[in-house]
């Protein structure tokens, strides 16, 4: 059984379906940065190919883990230099990204990863228009859609007056897609939708949830 590293705020319901399929390692919330982003992996970490690569600063470590050169901190840009995101063999990330992390595709969004949720070798769904201009450049099919219904939360687990992002709020693993929430609390489900059944994927949600941004999740 692979290990997932994840927000320790995630909700019990989604603790239980996701530990059927993974030993869940709940990241306990950093002082290094502002509240909502405190528990998010990637944050503190970015896979590339199988190499989980993690800031010197993160909580929880293995050796297997390689470090990175960037402490994370409070201030941006300094809290973004593992927000990197891979699509196929493509390493989309910024100027500020970590010098150990080689970027095949650089945007100009900081929080690449956040606003990226992979759905296959070459296809992502964003709420980023720049990066939605660089991808096609490379051929990704991207499904750009605006959301305002995706919430960050606070260090006690209320909620933050700061919108999240569609990446942070998914997790992709074999042929499942997760939505940390109800799909219908999207406003764009019915394209989300569409999009899934295009890349073959099975839509895992929880019926009656707000929407809420992780971080998504370190497998490994």
């Amino acid at each position: 059984m692979k290990n997932l590293i994840i927000d320790s705020r995630i909700r019990d319901i989604e603790y239980q379906y996701l530990s059927k399929y993974f030993n869940i390692m709940k990241l306990p919330l950093s002082k290094d940065v502002y509240d909502e982003i405190s528990g998010h992996s990637d944050i503190f970490y970015c896979k590339i190919n199988d190499r989980v690569i993690c800031a010197p600063n993160s909580k929880f470590k293995e050796t297997a883990f390689i470090e990175g050169n960037s402490i994370v901190k409070i201030k941006y840009p300094f809290d973004i230099p593992y927000n990197v995101c891979q699509i196929g063999d493509k390493i989309i990330g910024s100027k500020y990204t970590d010098t150990s992390i080689s970027v095949d595709v650089q945007v100009n969004q900081g929080y690449t990863k956040c606003s990226i949720a992979v759905t296959g070798d070459n296809s992502c769904i964003t709420c980023d228009k720049g990066i939605v201009v660089e991808l096609k450049k490379y051929g990704v099919d991207v499904l750009y859609i605006e959301e305002n219904n995706i919430k960050l939360l606070k260090r006690d687990k209320s909620l933050s007056s700061m919108k999240g992002f569609i990446g942070g709020a998914t997790l992709k693993f074999d042929n499942k897609f997760i939505i940390f929430g109800d799909i219908n609390n999207l406003e764009n489900k019915d394209l989300v939708l569409e999009h899934l059944e295009k890349y073959n994927l099975e839509l895992v949600d929880f019926k009656g949830l707000d929407i809420y941004d992780y971080g998504s999740g370190i497998i490994y």
